[in-house]
């Protein structure tokens, strides 16, 4: 069976892997790594402005949170931050605006976000929401592949993030075959497992 759709980061060096192996599949941009791409720019600018102007603001892991899930304690918290650097509200704001894209109901409501996002971010007079205007005009295409059918790696990258837990908790890999049994056993469904160990003894 074809390929139909290949799900990826915004790396050129996969995107074009990926138009080489599979010429007619969709190139979808997946959705976790296009929001974490916006969050990192606008931490660049709180982080550049602290710089500048000798100011430490403890709100990182606040500006990651969804502007929805904020709580009234926590929101209040952001504030002496927005009050000093009104940028990094800005594009704050602008982040919000990225994740509605992936709250539209189909492709013609999504577009016109993406634009409404394009635009905003073109219009703010910062440099790396700029360049963040930029790379979303460039992957408009990849990214709004995603209401084809809602395609994401979200299990390749929680699979991925326990692989690394356990490579960490082990302190690396020393014994090849004894770390994919671990894999197996902590990976697997216990059926499948139950299988496969009668079947070796």
């Amino acid at each position: 069976m074809a390929v139909m759709e290949v799900c990826t980061d915004m790396d050129y060096f996969y995107i074009n892997v990926a138009k080489e192996c599979f010429p007619k599949a969709k190139i979808v941009i997946d959705h976790y790594h296009l929001i974490a791409w916006g969050l990192h720019q606008m931490q660049t600018v709180r982080l550049t402005l602290q710089t500048i102007h000798r100011k430490k603001f403890e709100v990182k892991h606040l500006l990651q949170k969804p502007a929805n899930q904020l709580t009234e304690k926590e929101f209040e918290k952001l504030k002496p931050c927005f009050e000093a650097f009104p940028e990094v509200e800005k594009a704050w704001k602008l982040v919000h605006q990225l994740r509605k894209i992936y709250w539209q109901k189909n492709w013609k409501k999504a577009e016109s976000q993406l634009r409404k996002v394009i635009w905003l971010c073109q219009q703010s007079c910062i440099s790396e929401m700029e360049d963040l205007a930029k790379t979303l005009k460039k992957r408009k295409v990849h990214i709004l592949n995603y209401y084809i059918s809602k395609t994401t790696n979200a299990k390749t990258e929680a699979l991925h993030s326990r692989f690394e837990t356990m490579k960490r908790l082990h302190c690396g890999i020393r014994n090849v075959e004894r770390f994919a049994k671990r894999l197996m056993f902590c990976l697997l469904p216990f059926s499948i497992l139950t299988e496969i160990f009668t079947q070796t003894v």
